[in-house]
Order: C-alpha cells, then structure tokens, then sequence
C-alpha cells in the first residue's frame, strides 16, 4: 500500500522534473514550428552544454559563467549548424527526411568525437547547493528548486521575447507563411538561423542546469532527448502549449510509476501514452486543444 506522503513526495518531484524537461521539448518543438526540422541532434546539443558548463567552471569557478557559457555555446553550434546542414536541404522536393538524417549525423558525430577528445568516462558536476527543505512533510532539494525556477524563467524570456519583439513577430510570421513573410521584408533564412540557435541554446542551458543530476559525458544527451521527442509528440510537434502540457503531466506520470516499476519500465509506459494519444489524436493534445 504506497502511503499518501510517498504518493505526494513523487507528484512534487515530477512537477520539478516537469519544468526541467519542458525546457528541452520546448526548443525542440519550437524548432520544428518555425522551420520544420525534427533535430536528432538536440540531445547533442544538451549534451554540448554540459560540457561547455563544466570547462567553464573549472576554468572560472562560477556557476553562472558556467550556465552563459554554455547558452552562447551552444547557441552558435545551432545558429551554424542551420546555415551549413540544413540550408542547403531547402532548395530540395523532399526535405523532412534529408533533414532528420543530417541531424542525426550529426548527434553522432559530436558524440564520437567528444569520446575521441576525453574518452567515455563520467565527469561529476558539483552540486549547485546542498540544501535540503522539509515542507508539511514533502522533502525538497533546492538545487531542484533552482533548476525549476531557472527554467521557468528561461521559458518566461522565450515567450516574451515570441510575443513582444519585433523578432518574435518575425517568428511567428514566417511559422505562418515563409512566402508571405517574405514579401513583407522578413528574411527567412535569418529567421530559420536564430531559431535554430534559440531552440540549441535551450538545450545547452538544461545541459548545464542537469548537469549535477545526470553527470557529463558523452552519450547523456540521449536519455533527455528520447523523453523531450516523447513529449512533443503528445504534446503536438510546434505547439508550445501543448508542449508544456505534456512535459508537465508525463513527468508526473514516470514519477509516480518509478513508485511500482523501474525507471525503463517508466520510459516503456511513456511510450504507450504517446502511441495511445497518437492514434487518438494524430496532432498531439495541443492540435485538441487547438
């Protein structure tokens, strides 16, 4: 019989865990709703941002100089990657699938090359804080707290910076209409680039903010993309809202299950929601919601 203290200890967690993977799926999800690219590098890029952060702070011993660091990083490797692998492939009939493989390509060979560098071996990210709070019999971690709250605040710059700058209406404009937006003096291609650099930049900025709780190394990127694809797709590929819904609620979801069944099992239970919500609603719940 799970008590209600454990059962509420674990909603808690994966609502934490929740914020933390919604900042994955959302550059994920943002990417393919502006330039309909699914990147199979961003665990890549996630992974790219840990070490960017970890270099950094051993070389400056500041952890906010560690997570800059990695969002500019990671930033520009998405910014040229768009211009150098993907822009090339528009000009193309077919463009979904040549993308997909290019970014894949991709994701392994930054793997294998940071394996070539410093090998296979985990490298441990300090703690950002130790402290531990006990609330109304709930134990809460504030290096979690931070994390979530970090997030969130990333996420909150993003949808200002969506909704209220003239880059942002450029966003949505050329998400809406390439060939409009064009006429109307937007450069696509720009666009295509900064968003791109954007959705990377998310990426790093949770390989640095999960560093302490995944460590660094070079195939981490891929546990954090498999549960960000799961959650864009029940979520609905380019729907923001949709997105932060399904990274809410699935996080809840593989928590509450790691109650009963191991953490694979969990990851097998996500993918059944995704197949069921998928058949029900082939756009994701923010196509419904929509």
């Amino acid at each position: 019989m799970v008590s209600v203290a454990l059962l509420a200890q674990q909603i808690v967690n994966g609502l934490l865990f929740g914020g933390q993977l919604a900042l994955i799926a959302v550059g994920l999800t943002l990417i393919w709703g502006v330039a309909r690219v699914l990147n199979f590098g961003h665990g890549a890029m996630f992974m790219v941002g840990g070490f960017v952060g970890f270099f950094t702070l051993g070389a400056t011993g500041s952890l906010v100089a560690a997570v800059i660091a990695a969002g500019i990083v990671v930033f520009a490797l998405g910014y040229v990657t768009e211009v150098v692998l993907i822009r090339p492939l528009r000009d193309r009939e077919e463009f979904g699938i040549p993308s997909m493989v290019v970014t894949l390509g991709l994701a392994f060979f930054l793997e294998n090359a940071f394996i070539v560098w410093i090998g296979t071996q985990r490298q441990s990210f300090p703690r950002f804080t130790d402290v531990i709070w006990n609330v109304a019999g709930i134990t809460l971690s504030a290096q979690r707290v931070l994390i979530f709250v970090i997030s969130l605040v990333a996420l909150g710059l993003l949808f200002v910076v969506i909704s209220r700058t003239e880059l942002g209406l450029a966003i949505r404009a050329v998400s809406q209409d390439h060939d409009t937006a064009l006429l109307m003096g937007v450069r696509p291609n720009r666009v295509y680039a900064i968003t791109f650099g954007i959705s990377a930049a998310l990426a790093g900025l949770a390989g640095v903010l999960l560093a302490p709780l995944f460590a660094v190394y070079p195939s981490v990127g891929w546990y954090p993309f498999l549960l960000s694809f799961v959650v864009v797709m029940v979520g609905g590929l380019g729907s923001v809202r949709g997105t932060l819904l399904a990274a809410m609620g699935l996080a809840v979801v593989r928590s509450i299950s790691i109650i009963w069944v191991s953490s694979q099992m969990a990851m097998v239970i996500l993918f059944a929601i995704m197949i069921v919500v998928l058949v029900a609603y082939p756009d994701g719940i923010g196509g419904y919601l929509e």
